[in-house]
């Protein structure tokens, strides 16, 4: 049973960006630009490039040679709980909260699997 006095935001918990595997960024620029029409550009201060669909509708994207399988994240205004809440019903961490890129001025993420073994990620801005 969730905790009633665990107050969340209405504006969380939803999904919010999407890992999308590249082993190779240029290939896939090709891929995205051409079939979607969306803008890939490398990441400033990261490893990864970003995915940019004009519409600027749904979630942002990236490409990232470090996982092979997609990888969605959940925004959570509150990250440092929220691992203990999944492992309560099921749920693995793999990973703890991490700065991304080199600077924190793009916000945190944390890995986990759910209940089933999906993987997925937690997005916090602090």
């Amino acid at each position: 049973m969730v905790d009633k006095n665990d107050k969340q935001k209405s504006d969380e918990n939803y999904f919010c960006h999407i890992v999308i595997p590249s082993k190779n960024y240029e290939t896939s620029k090709l891929f995205f630009e051409n079939v979607f029409r969306w803008i890939v550009q490398r990441a400033p201060g990261t490893t990864s490039w970003d995915v940019l669909p004009p519409s600027e509708k749904g979630p942002s994207a990236e490409l990232n040679s470090e996982e092979d399988a997609i990888v969605p994240a959940i925004y959570t205004s509150n990250i440092d709980t929220k691992p203990k809440l999944i492992e309560k019903f099921g749920g693995k961490k793999l990973k703890d909260k991490t700065p991304i890129g080199d600077c924190v001025k793009y916000g945190y993420y944390a890995l986990f699997e759910d209940s089933h073994g999906n993987k997925m990620c937690l997005y916090s801005d602090k």
